[in-house]
């Protein structure tokens, strides 16, 4: 704005001018809001809760897939064990004696001796060894250079339990053999995963 002012001094006018600024605040009812302790919180506790949600699909998933891996296993171990020894027993030219977990029988001069070892601190397995020679102690002889037909590791593998080898020499008939057995998961499996899976049962009989 400008104004004029009189010098009595001088007896001359002089004319001066003021610049003035002026601020205007163009915002008009804006105000600022932020979020109250009670809906953080409220926050907090739904991505909690959705985590753990998550989690416990992420642990079942995994523990499926392990308990399939490990029946998987088991399955594989024991049908092939189980047909081995089937195989060796039918084809055989003789059984030369059965004793609870030990068989043996001959073929062509060759003695083949299976024997189910129980689980003591480590997994319980199977047995196959070939001898040369005849003893009337070879179902009751220490196994010297067996070769074992499950798998025996600890974690990974699978532990054979109630291993047995039974005759049955009904009179008139060909004698039976049968061969049973039950498998489960290693003996260091995680627990939380076999306590789940029940033992396997393995059996064939032979004439």
């Amino acid at each position: 704005s400008c104004r004029t002012k009189k010098d009595h001094g001088r007896g001359a006018m002089e004319r001066f001018c003021r610049r003035t600024s002026v601020q205007v605040d163009y915002s008009v009812g804006k105000t600022m809001k932020g979020f109250t302790l009670v809906e953080i919180l409220v926050a907090i506790a739904i991505v909690a809760m959705v985590g753990v949600i998550l989690a416990l699909i992420f642990a079942n998933t995994l523990r499926g897939s392990s308990k399939a891996q490990i029946l998987s296993v088991i399955k594989q171990n024991g049908q092939a064990a189980l047909g081995t020894m089937d195989n060796t027993i039918r084809n055989a030219d003789n059984v030369i004696c059965v004793s609870g977990n030990t068989l043996a029988v001959v073929k062509n001069g060759t003695y083949t001796r299976f024997r189910f070892q129980a689980p003591i601190g480590a997994n319980g397995y199977i047995e196959s060894e070939n001898l040369s020679d005849y003893a009337q102690t070879i179902c009751s002889d220490l196994s010297v250079s067996p070769v074992i037909l499950t798998n025996s590791d600890p974690k990974t593998g699978v532990s054979v339990t109630n291993g047995l080898f039974t005759r049955d020499q009904s009179s008139g008939y060909k004698d039976t053999i049968t061969v049973s057995f039950d498998l489960n998961g290693g003996v260091q499996a995680p627990e939380v995963i076999s306590g789940q899976i029940d033992a396997v049962k393995f059996q064939t009989t032979i004439q």
